[in-house]
């Protein structure tokens, strides 16, 4: 295998990971062009970085041989490691360590500063960078972010665990437990802590199984709330989730680009998927009842536009005037979904349908990105759902789109 390459962006992006039967779990390339000791690291998982080996004189023998990462590819391009590497090795040339300088900045460098300027460039491209970022804001930083790593205290961090779990739930408190063992980790492999001060904290139980739902005589209030609610778009919104079970955040962001009126699909792309695989979920009447008094009050690119552009964002102001006016408390927005699948598993609907509507994983090998396209059962589930809501809301089915219209999904 040619382990000189040129350090190019074209070059790089090519090379393929390290082949399982390589030993060792990583393979290094190095450039004759680029300065002595630059080494791009690439691992079985396809991930590359900068490392740079040099050799430290001591005045004796031949001096001690040491390693450092100097970062990730692409956030450092070559251009940027070739820099950092020349100023390295100006440091060794004059006696300099540069393990030693990074463990003196490490030595003074704060929790919050090493989120913002390491974890983060990384943790900002995930799917889930929102949840990090709030977790870190909110629950973390208050306590913990003003200290360096050397403070941390297994016994505060069990303390905090423990008031979390008091003051918030367990779930929310294990997520928070979590993300900081993840930067202690990521600390640890960027030299900046010697060990973990997280491990051996278990996390703690969850049992906070919420079964709030809508129906009966409370589910009729809330409907004819929704119809007379004058904001239109939160309106439709809440009565879309409703009809699909659709989580918050996929309903407010979907796209007209996503829906197909012909096959009464809603194609949810898998980045916008919790699970991260694309869901095809069947839209009833009621779903496209909703859909075309939408299509005929925008056209612009997302189904409920904000008022600033983009999607809608925030619609709880709505949301509690018209549990208010319906005389219902402890609900979420999220209890629609669970209320979808209630209504639908009293109808005599499965459970088996029920799970499949709402995008629980599968543990059949079938479950691809268009499964659900040949699933007469899923289809009953969503036409069933749209039957029941009719019903309790008195509402009628859209002109033009009686239930024959379906394609035969067999």
């Amino acid at each position: 295998m040619q382990r000189r390459i040129r350090f190019t962006k074209r070059i790089i992006d090519s090379l393929a990971p390290c082949p399982p039967d390589q030993p060792g779990r990583e393979i290094e390339y190095t450039s004759l062009e680029a300065p002595p000791g630059l080494k791009l690291v690439v691992t079985k998982r396809g991930m590359k970085s900068w490392l740079l080996r040099y050799t430290m004189p001591t005045g004796r023998g031949p001096g001690i041989k040491r390693a450092i990462k100097l970062g990730d590819y692409p956030t450092i391009d070559p251009a940027e490691a070739c820099r950092i590497t020349l100023e390295h090795r100006g440091n060794i040339s004059r006696g300099i360590d540069p393990s030693a300088i990074r463990q003196e900045l490490a030595a003074e460098l704060t929790l919050d500063e090493f989120f913002r300027d390491e974890y983060w460039q990384q943790a900002k491209h995930l799917r889930s960078a929102k949840n990090i970022e709030t977790r870190w804001r909110c629950h973390i930083s208050p306590v913990f972010g003003h200290l360096k790593f050397r403070d941390l205290r297994p016994a505060d961090i069990l303390r905090f665990h423990n008031q979390k779990r008091d003051k918030t739930c367990p779930a929310t408190a294990n997520r928070v437990l979590a993300l900081l063992k993840r930067v202690s980790n990521v600390a640890i492999m960027l030299e900046r802590c010697d060990k973990n001060p997280c491990r051996g904290i278990r996390l703690h139980p969850e049992m906070n199984i919420r079964r709030r739902t809508l129906a009966g005589e409370e589910l009729r209030r809330f409907i004819d709330e929704v119809r007379a609610e004058k904001s239109r778009v939160v309106a439709d919104f809440l009565m879309f989730c409703l009809a699909t079970a659709g989580r918050r955040e996929e309903c407010l962001q979907a796209k007209w680009s996503e829906i197909s009126f012909e096959n009464r699909l809603w194609l949810l792309p898998p980045e916008r998927a919790k699970s991260g695989k694309a869901r095809v979920i069947p839209l009833n009447d009621v779903a496209l009842q909703v859909l075309q008094t939408r299509r005929e009050a925008t056209s612009g690119e997302f189904v409920f536009p904000g008022r600033r552009g983009g999607h809608l964002v925030n619609p709880m102001k709505v949301w509690e005037s018209i549990k208010k006016r319906a005389g219902i408390s402890d609900l979420h927005i999220h209890d629609l979904r669970r209320s979808a699948a209630t209504l639908l598993l009293n109808d005599g609907g499965s459970m088996v349908q029920a799970r499949d509507l709402l995008g629980h994983a599968s543990s059949t090998l079938t479950a691809t990105r268009y499964a659900f396209l040949a699933d007469a059962q899923l289809v009953s589930a969503a036409d069933r759902l749209g039957a029941v809501l009719a019903n309790v809301g008195g509402a009628s089915v859209p002109a033009g789109l009686p239930l024959s219209t379906r394609p035969d999904l067999r």
